[in-house]
């Protein structure tokens, strides 16, 4: 989940248009990083993560979200995914 903190303390990223290239796992779209919803579960029916495939050299990897308009961003948060009980 990705949290932009604007003056009010208040996510602009939330709901806003999320994409990624080259492609996502099934269930962990680009969308899943922008919903509010902070838990780590990557895989399966229950799957809150976003989750870029790999790309190469050549073609990177890369993931934005279009915030529709200029904001102040005084803050991040980035909650990454779990694995085996250790973020990663």
């Amino acid at each position: 989940m990705l949290w932009l903190s604007n003056d009010a303390g208040k996510s602009v990223a939330l709901y806003k248009v999320a994409i990624n290239h080259p492609g996502s796992l099934s269930n962990s779209t680009a969308s899943k990083a922008v919903d509010g919803d902070i838990r780590s579960i990557l895989t399966g029916s229950a799957a809150a993560c976003a989750h870029t495939t790999l790309g190469s050299v050549d073609d990177p990897a890369w993931w934005r979200v279009d915030l529709e308009e200029s904001y102040r961003i005084l803050g991040i948060k980035i909650y990454n995914r779990e694995q085996e009980g250790k973020s990663i």
